[in-house]
């Protein structure tokens, strides 16, 4: 197992397959990406693509929103875009990460290729607001989602 730091404040730790994107692989993909810095992790035997990312946010943005509705901006701001590609969300969830209560929703899309599945979960945490974000085929979604979830499960604060 490796693992990747976000920020110097969370640790995610990932099974082997996976590795981290460069600079090169990062450039080619066309993800709707937070401002902000972010970490990619790709697994192209399973073809499980993750993005980690994290910004600081402004104080009144901390004080007044809730992970929740910092979720549903979040899906705004991904359905927008996407609607083009047939997005359709199957839902808003709360789940555990790191000890915060992170919200998220989970939705697929088309590309040129295979149909996609999509999870993506944000919460904040002092100044800065953290993103993860799940892509696979759709016809992989079950067994890859289970490799998500362990990921999820195994991110800890440092």
């Amino acid at each position: 197992m490796q693992s990747v730091v976000l920020n110097e404040e969370y640790v995610m730790t990932y099974p082997e397959g996976f590795h981290v994107m460069d600079e090169e692989e990062r450039g080619k993909l066309n993800l709707l990406v937070e401002d902000g810095e972010w970490i990619g992790l790709f697994d192209p035997e399973r073809a499980i693509l993750v993005s980690l990312g994290w910004k600081k946010a402004p104080g009144l943005a901390l004080k007044l929103l809730s992970n929740k509705d910092l979720a549903k901006d979040m899906e705004k701001r991904i359905r927008k875009p996407m609607q083009s590609l047939g997005y359709v969300k199957e839902g808003f969830a709360e789940k555990n990460i790191a000890g915060e209560k992170a919200w998220g929703f989970s939705y697929t899309y088309k590309t040129q290729g295979p149909d996609m599945y999509a999870q993506s979960y944000v919460f904040k945490h002092e100044k800065t607001i953290y993103y993860f974000h799940f892509y696979s085929q759709d016809i992989l979604k079950y067994e890859n989602v289970k490799v998500w979830d362990k990921m999820l499960e195994n991110t800890e604060t440092v």
